[in-house]
């Protein structure tokens, strides 16, 4: 165990268990506070609030999105009121409102998150289970990073899975693990010689014992981690955060090896994977710029979507390829200055095809004028150089959070439906032995791609009505030529369900309605299905926005398995954890137990804050 490391950490004694009552609230903004919301939610005059500071802030700046019915599916008040308020300013001010809070004084931004959270609270709670001395970890099995393979199937062969349709009905709950002052469980596990490697709302980097979940050691990035980490030889982990530093650690001390920031444009992000290939990382490039849109006097919208190929042993970068060309000045409009192209962000980790020397990427919508091809596209670009080989839009796609029910002058001419490719593209192989390559799309359509003819579409099947949070989410799995995606749908009647497809046709070959959700009068609750799809022989995992966790029958969709995560647990850290919804990430599975982070009120979900360990029982 490495002490530096452990010094660096949030690490402090146990705490007693059970926790002490919380002590009474004694900010000076409380007492008004269930009046002010009882009024914020009837939608009454923002003049009748002025005379309170905080409550004038977030309604003039934060009501757009954070109401009920908003459309943004952004948390309400009252899933923000359990964080401590110096989590809430930090997210105004690097992490995943940074965008937002950009348009804030510093006194406004401290005002609205001391108003909005909780401020008798340690940012630093006081953490159990570190591992004991001399503690080895197990070598087994690997999930790493975001698909288990280049190709992103999220399929997990038998002889590393042992879990298949004969044994998933005895998985059990092995041990929890809390994460300290979120509500949001973010960052996939990843699995590699018998240690867990996590990232967490407030930027900790976890390294845990994959069987006990005791504490190897913690990294404190700058900000919010939510991409997978990634192991490499040394070993290494590899890891980006949300204000788009990258980190190169010691994967056995957590020792920072180097940093590198790999964009300087204002609200860049990495949220997914990076792919480790023959000492190259290839680290794709987001940005939450077009959230900033939503503000009138912002001058929308200057960030280009990009891919950087760094060397993995020093950081070099090596070649650098953007999904759109370099903005210029467009429109003025009561007096701002607006820039275009921008956008065709590369949410999702992208897709090795080392056969033909490849790399997939799968981009957002473009985020202002005039219009880019490559935007809601699927990009094939040169792994040694990352010339960009072909291009396939499926949408033209122009969007911004300016695009409201009034729109505001950053919104673009004929603006898109926000229908992004936000999961990674899967290379499949078909019984034939030919390939095919498959996305999924907000849009609700999952699209088949011909790689030896510049993507052209081979298919289109349209398995629901999509929207902003609509259609194919955040991943599908694929094996044996069949793809499963789950649908999300978010806040329609026929929110959620698992489709699968036969990859050579896009030919429906059954579908699973979601069940009624259990949780409907919780606020956040819903069938919507966002979360990454999982497959192991026989069995598909399928998580959802209710809390449950279930497992399909590969062959014909029939759920045998299902566990409700949306209560509290017991934790091996002693951190007071509840589960809620699934979204942004999947399961991993590696040596017959299954890992999984649940909680997700970041889009207006049921909020949590745990990683949850299952084995087969014996």
């Amino acid at each position: 165990m490495n002490v530096g490391a452990l010094r660096r950490s949030t690490c402090r004694e146990p705490v007693p268990w059970p926790p002490k009552p919380r002590r009474p609230r004694d900010s000076i903004y409380r007492g008004a506070r269930p009046y002010l919301r009882f009024l914020f939610l009837a939608g009454l005059p923002l003049a009748l609030l002025n005379a309170q500071e905080p409550t004038r802030v977030f309604m003039e700046h934060c009501q757009r999105c954070h109401s009920p019915n908003s459309g943004a599916h952004a948390p309400l008040p009252d899933a923000m009121s359990s964080m401590p308020w110096e989590v809430i300013l930090r997210a105004l001010g690097t992490g995943v409102m940074k965008a937002q809070g950009a348009s804030l004084t510093a006194d406004e931004r401290k005002a609205v998150a001391r108003y909005l959270g909780k401020v008798d609270s340690s940012v630093s709670p006081r953490m159990a289970g570190l591992c004991p001395a001399g503690t080895r970890p197990a070598p087994g099995s690997a999930w790493n990073g975001w698909g288990v393979d280049g190709w992103n199937t999220r399929f997990q062969p038998a002889a590393s899975a042992l879990i298949d349709a004969d044994s998933v009905g005895r998985l059990r709950l092995k041990w929890a693990f809390g994460f300290p002052n979120g509500n949001t469980a973010f960052g996939q596990p990843t699995i590699v010689d018998g240690r867990l490697y996590t990232g967490s709302n407030d930027g900790t980097v976890y390294a845990l014992d994959a069987r006990s979940g005791c504490i190897y050691w913690m990294f404190q990035a700058q900000t919010l981690v939510r991409a997978a980490v990634v192991i490499g030889p040394g070993p290494r982990a590899y890891v980006g955060d949300l204000d788009s530093n990258f980190y190169a650690l010691d994967a056995d001390t957590g020792a920072l090896l180097w940093q590198k920031k790999l964009d300087s444009q204002p609200f860049t992000r990495i949220t997914g994977a990076p792919k480790l290939y023959a000492g190259r990382l290839y680290v794709p490039i987001a940005s939450q710029e077009e959230n900033a849109g939503s503000q009138p006097q912002y001058p929308c919208c200057t960030f280009r979507g990009n891919v950087v190929a760094l060397d993995a042993e020093t950081g070099k970068e090596i070649w650098r390829t953007f999904t759109t060309p370099e903005a210029g000045p467009t429109k003025r409009d009561k007096g701002i200055q607006y820039y275009g192209p921008s956008g065709a962000t590369v949410w999702s980790s992208p897709t090795l095809d080392p056969r033909r020397n490849v790399l997939y990427v799968a981009t957002g919508n473009g985020y202002s004028d005039p219009p880019v091809k490559t935007a809601d596209a699927l990009v094939a670009m040169d792994l040694a150089t990352g010339e960009i080989r072909w291009t396939q839009q499926a949408t033209l796609d122009m969007f911004n959070w300016g695009c409201g029910d009034t729109p505001t002058g950053n919104c673009p001419n004929n603006a898109g439906e926000d229908v992004d490719f936000a999961s990674s593209p899967i290379l499949v192989k078909l019984p034939d032995g030919k390939q095919i390559l498959v996305a999924g799309q907000k849009s609700g359509v999952v699209h088949g791609l011909d790689p030896d003819r510049d993507g052209k579409f081979v298919w289109q099947t349209r398995i629901g009505q999509g929207g902003k949070l609509g259609g194919i989410e955040w991943g599908m799995a694929a094996a044996d030529g069949v793809v499963f995606a789950p649908l999300s749908d978010w806040g329609l009647p026929t929110a959620g369900g698992l489709f699968a497809l036969d990859a050579a046709t896009g030919k429906v070959l059954w579908k699973t309605p979601a069940p009624k959700p259990a949780c409907a009068a919780q606020p956040g609750c819903s069938s919507a299905q966002l979360a990454a799809a999982t497959a192991v022989p026989g069995i598909v995992f399928s998580p959802s926005m209710d809390g449950h966790l279930r497992a399909y029958r590969m062959t014909n969709g029939e759920i045998v398995w299902d566990f409700d995560a949306n209560r509290a647990f017991r934790t091996v850290n002693r951190i007071p954890a509840h589960g809620g919804s699934f979204s942004g990430t999947g399961p991993t599975v590696a040596d017959g137990m299954l890992y999984v982070n649940s909680g997700y009120a970041n889009t207006g979900g049921l909020p949590g804050n745990i990683l949850l360990a299952f084995e087969v029982a014996k």
